[in-house]
């Protein structure tokens, strides 16, 4: 009867499954359809109903900086390099803000949108979506260069594809992230195959997909995908170099000339990014002076090392400052984090099952690329740590060029859903196996373990919920609790936070046992030849699905599309503002105005002295912090509001100790507009000026309440010529573009010409008669030049050469690109003849 019973178990096994049956290729597409289907589920009202992601924070900054560069686009016709509706005037393209001009959306991005806005039915926001799709297709496709079957490779994509952390990016406005997020296991792949087998077709690929990262303007996580990389091939050579020298050697070189290929396809961005970034607040402040951020903000958003407990269980520190849940009887959005950073609205979570699987992976299946996997991933959780383990983080920040350029050390864990997934396919490709190799491992051991880790798993659940009262009790007192949560709630309110608090991490806690005991059962189910082998790997699948589907979905709360626009629409003060066509700027007072939703001002097309960038211009960001400007001080440096031409200050309340008339109140968002009768016109010449040898000099005279703009300029150097004060002036400006500006003027004798406009030595030239002059920083964050005697024509032109030799540059490399991969793609069928005729479809076995 028992052989009879094992005869039926032996049949059931070795009949195949419909999925089983197809081809390999068609195995493929299923796999892919799977994930394609799941997003249409998962985003159905952002696909289906047209609905954005959210209609704040920084999407609706960077659809205002777009808005902004589109008018410069219709109205002067021109390329929008310098954009003069924030921070008083700074680079569009230098500083990332402006995206879409005139091709830095690469080529390879055109071609996969074709497709990409078919399978998303042309919905507004469903270039998002295309990109969850992409990160999935390109993690599937990596896993299969690997050579793993179908199952685990779609296992891995998943991993990826759904991860609460990447899922969180679109609610939080950050699309470019995932846009380069999403090209990182191509990235990977293609290094991989440059290294399995060189040739043209994957040299022009690699150079094309460097191109298209970082076409995408997000520095940061391009730098990360540059440097799994770099790891990677730096592992490789360390593992081949005394084996293969020349073999090594040849890799490296072909690898480097793919990357620097990939990186002239975005010269036309980066030659300009290059130019800009010294003088950016992530540079040194001016030409020739290195630097980056400082150590305190740099590392603002570290992973705290006892946060890695939310691996495991992803809200063990609340994972959200915007949590919706039940709250006095209502659905309200509560600050449940209470972490080490100072906020955040997502999860590093991976899903239970990639973290077992990884674990299994490390234990039966080390090889060459399993080492690596854990090695980097390792790495990349010190580095996370940032200033909570600063032996790792220092050294990469003080010796990795650039690295000392960005900010929030927990952003590079977005990798760790990549090297995870893959382990996870190496740990269940070993368990799909493991009914095979009865000799490698004692099944019946394992069956033990398997029942022992049941048993716990079942004690601790039934444990925890007799006693939830008394574990609460029992961490009350030492968790749960933020620093400032106190002051900021009270003691009564804090109470039924902690409260909240606790009730989200302890249903996490009840679904970490149910789902590591569906793990556990369903590979004791396997082992015991109860479980088919296909349906094994699928059930795995459904397990992360499930896991990862419950916490995406915190992350997907559609708003409807015209709530986006509705951000926009002028309200009374911004028609007020519209109605004076005069040159003038804002001062927006406040966190909301002056940054947070300085957005309305832009779009509207509105010049502020306020405005959000993660890239300002360094000057103007010292300057800010030194006359208090943001947050305000009262009573305001009036000098410094005259000389930025700021006619109007915009308040949500009552202005403090100022006798300035209020010109417009929108009583229904309680806003007020003062009027500033002496602020500065667009040029002026001053009387006599003061050479200032330090920055804190300039600082000095710029918050004496002596200093006059009108009659005084500080300059940083002596001018080749001393102006004095003039007998007689004029100041016409005869046309004002973005980056062009015209005056004619008349002065008594040879004068200071102060402009209301930002010092930016890196492309603006100035012209008296058509003959270039010297341009002057003053007041530390202006611009003058000497004028001679007389009646003259003034031009300032901003045409940096940089822009243009990248222009050229990019379509040149991708004239290169287009050209190799067209070579490499005819050469298939040949070299297919070459080794003998029709390759065998077999299934592949993982990469050892």
């Amino acid at each position: 009867m028992a052989k009879q019973k094992q005869t039926v178990i032996r049949n059931r096994e070795q009949q195949p499954s419909w999925f089983d049956k197809l081809s390999p290729l068609k195995k493929d597409l299923v796999c892919i359809a799977a994930m394609y289907v799941l997003l249409l589920i998962l985003f159905n009202k952002i696909i289906f109903g047209n609905m954005a992601f959210t209609e704040g924070g920084d999407n609706a900054n960077a659809i205002a900086w777009q808005k902004a560069a589109n008018h410069v686009i219709e109205t002067e016709h021109n390329v929008p390099l310098w954009i003069p509706y924030a921070f008083s005037g700074m680079p569009g393209f230098g500083s990332l803000a402006v995206s879409k001009w005139p091709i830095n959306v690469s080529f390879l991005q055109l071609f996969l949108s074709i497709p990409g806005n078919l399978l998303m039915f042309y919905s507004d926001w469903g270039w998002e979506v295309w990109h969850y799709f992409l990160a999935g297709v390109f993690m599937f496709l990596l896993a299969r260069g690997l050579k793993f079957s179908q199952l685990p490779s779609l296992l891995a994509a998943l991993t990826l594809m759904l991860n609460p952390y990447a899922i969180g990016l679109s609610q939080a406005g950050q699309g470019s992230k995932l846009m380069a997020l999403s090209y990182i296991p191509l990235l990977f792949l293609l290094t991989y195959r440059l290294f399995q087998r060189r040739n043209i077709l994957n040299f022009g690929l690699l150079a094309a997909v460097v191109g298209t990262m970082l076409l995408t303007n997000h520095v940061q996580m391009a730098f990360y995908g540059f440097l799994i990389i770099g790891c990677y091939v730096l592992y490789e050579v360390i593992l081949e170099i005394k084996h293969q020298p020349v073999e090594s050697i040849k890799k490296v070189l072909l690898f480097a000339c793919a990357i620097v290929v990939g990186f002239a396809i975005s010269a036309f961005v980066y030659l300009s990014v290059n130019e800009y970034q010294p003088y950016s607040i992530r540079g040194g402040g001016e030409a020739g002076v290195s630097g980056g951020l400082s150590y305190d903000y740099a590392t603002g958003w570290s992973f705290h090392p006892f946060e890695t407990l939310t691996y495991i269980i992803p809200s063990f520190f609340g994972f959200s400052t915007e949590y919706v849940t039940d709250w006095q009887g209502q659905q309200q959005a509560l600050p449940l984090y209470w972490g080490w950073m100072p906020f955040t609205i997502s999860t590093v979570y991976i899903g239970i099952l990639p973290v077992i699987l990884g674990i299994v992976a490390l234990v039966y299946r080390r090889n060459r690329m399993t080492v690596f996997l854990a090695i980097f991933s390792t790495l990349i959780w010190f580095i996370s740590f940032g200033n909570h383990f600063p032996l790792v983080y220092n050294l990469f920040f003080n010796y990795l060029p650039y690295f000392n350029k960005f900010r929030a050390p927990s952003m590079i864990l977005h990798l760790m859903p990549i090297t995870f997934g893959l382990l996870a396919a190496y740990g269940a490709s070993f368990l799909i196996d493991l009914p095979d190799r009865p000799k490698e491992v004692n099944l019946v051991l394992v069956r033990k373990r398997l029942r022992m880790a049941l048993g716990v798993l079942g004690g601790l659940l039934v444990v925890g919920l007799i006693l939830k009262g008394a574990v609460y009790s029992f961490l009350s007192g030492s968790m749960f609790v933020k620093e400032g949560d106190l002051q900021q709630f009270g003691r009564q309110v804090l109470d039924g936070l902690k409260e909240k608090r606790f009730d989200v991490l302890f249903g996490d806690f009840v679904k970490f046992t149910i789902l590591t005991g569906a793990i556990v059962g369903l590979i004791m189910a396997y082992v015991t030849r109860k479980v088919q082998r296909t349906f094994f790997a699928l059930g795995l699948i459904v397990v992360l699905v499930v896991d990862l589907a419950i916490l995406d979905d915190n992350y997907v709360d559609p708003k409807p599309a015209t709530s986006v626009e509705q951000a926009f629409v002028p309200d009374a003060t911004i028609n007020f503002l519209k109605t004076d066509t005069t040159y003038y700027r804002i001062f927006p007072i406040g966190t909301e105005l002056f940054r947070d939703r300085s957005y309305i001002f832009m779009a509207n097309f509105i010049p502020s002295i306020g405005g959000y960038s993660p890239a300002k211009p360094k000057i103007y960001q010292e300057m800010i912090d030194s006359v208090g400007l943001f947050p305000p001080r009262f009573p305001m440096n009036m000098n410094v509001l005259n000389m930025l031409s700021t006619k109007y200050i915009v308040a949500p309340a009552r202005l403090p100790e100022t006798n300035l008339p209020i010109v417009n109140v929108d009583q229904a968002r309680s806003m007020a507009i003062y009027l500033n009768p002496n602020y500065l016109p667009h040029a002026w010449f001053v009387d006599s000026i003061v050479v200032a040898r330090s920055k804190h000099e300039v600082f000095q005279v710029l918050n004496s309440a002596s200093f006059d703009a009108r009659h005084v300029a500080i300059l940083e150097k002596e001018p080749g010529l001393r102006p004095v004060k003039p007998d007689s002036v004029g100041v016409a400006v005869t046309a004002y573009r973005s980056r062009e500006i015209k005056l004619d003027v008349a002065t008594s004798v040879s004068s200071l010409l102060v402009l209301s406009e930002v010092y930016y030595p890196a492309g603006w030239k100035a012209f008296v008669d058509g003959k270039e002059t010297e341009i002057y920083k003053t007041n530390y964050v202006l611009r003058s030049i000497l004028v001679p005697a007389g009646k003259h024509a003034v031009e300032f032109r901003f045409d940096p050469p940089a822009y243009q030799l990248g222009y050229s540059i990019s379509l040149g490399a991708w004239g290169v690109t287009i050209v190799l991969i067209l070579i490499g793609l005819f050469q298939i069928p040949a070299v297919k003849v070459r080794f003998g005729g029709k390759r065998e479809e077999k299934e592949p076995a993982p990469a050892a």
